[in-house]
């Protein structure tokens, strides 16, 4: 049902059959399968910590720990749902991974270790271990990735997973052409519904190598594609929110960034900061201000928001 209604654009409507569940059933909290649906509808509204929270008290159990487990160790890897291979603002430790992204690495690895003999498909458990790896950012490890994901595209080219970790891999080892001409083949594939997400992403970041070259169109048809198949995707409103900032559309951009905005549930600080600055271009200084103040409530340790638009508008409106 969270799927379902996830795709519809009706994802908001789910906390209310969660709500339900809890007020039939006095128990209910003592189920795996309840708190494996929290931990879904956690994850889809950007709530990553209760997302693990609640996957964690239903990963031992025999029905839902095994996607439960799944969820775990993605999130763990990319808590953020940015790129693996964009570089952070924080500074570097170990490996030139900031401390909170080696614990998650360490976390994801055990999880990984948990999961390995209850895999039921043995090929996504191994593009799930190659994500791992990708993630160390450490070149022997992303090597054995790379040749792990050459090996499955060798058997079957259209493999979607391995297509999109060959392509996250060659981003992370910055071969940005090798990654868009790999991704091209996905424009020719037909979408799998097992394969909904990684289709979504693959074709996501195929529209960002478009909008770098200017082919802006190219990039829209994407997007549209993937809305065409899940209307939550605040990325594909967010890339369509980016070209027309990026052709100082302002306007038009803000109107994609409050979907995506939305659609995030008013969690996500980047989709925020688009967000704040583009009311800031489009002289809308009391919306960029809302915007910039509810960032900060979620993350107060959001510097540029408040150095680069909040003060700026505050300003714009004294003067």
């Amino acid at each position: 049902m969270i799927i379902l209604l996830r795709r519809c654009g009706r994802l908001h409507e789910a906390n209310n059959y969660l709500t339900r569940a809890e007020s039939i059933d006095r128990r209910v909290n003592e189920q795996a399968g309840y708190h494996y649906c929290v931990g879904l509808y956690s994850r889809h509204i950007n709530d990553i910590g209760k997302a693990i929270a609640e996957f964690n008290l239903a990963r031992k159990d025999e029905r839902w720990g095994h996607d439960a487990l799944i969820h775990m160790i993605e999130l763990y890897l990319n808590p953020d749902q940015e790129g693996v291979w964009e570089e952070r603002e924080d500074t570097p430790g170990t490996n030139g991974l900031d401390e909170q992204t080696a614990a998650n690495l360490a976390a994801a690895e055990t999880l990984l270790r948990e999961l390995e003999p209850k895999a039921k498909n043995a090929l996504k458990f191994k593009v799930l271990e190659n994500n791992y790896l990708l993630a160390t950012k450490q070149k022997t490890l992303v090597s054995k990735a790379m040749a792990s994901y050459s090996a499955i595209l060798d058997k079957d080219p259209d493999y979607l997973p391995a297509v999109l970790g060959m392509a996250t891999g060659f981003m992370v080892e910055k071969s940005e052409h090798k990654a868009k001409n790999l991704l091209k083949r996905v424009a020719k594939m037909e979408i799998n519904e097992n394969d909904g997400e990684d289709y979504e992403k693959a074709n996501l970041l195929l529209a960002k190598f478009h909008i770098d070259k200017t082919k802006n169109d190219l990039a829209q048809d994407l997007c549209q594609r993937c809305l065409l198949h899940n209307k939550s995707s605040s990325s594909a409103w967010e890339i369509l929110g980016l070209i027309y900032e990026k052709s100082q559309d302002y306007e038009k951009a803000s109107e994609c960034y409050e979907k995506a905005w939305k659609l995030e549930f008013e969690q996500s600080a980047p989709i925020g900061f688009k967000l704040a600055f583009s009311y800031l271009k489009s002289k809308k200084y009391i919306e960029s201000i809302d915007i910039c103040e509810i960032v900060l409530t979620h993350y107060p340790e959001y510097p540029r928001i408040r150095e680069e638009i909040l003060k700026k508008a505050q300003l714009s409106i004294r003067t």
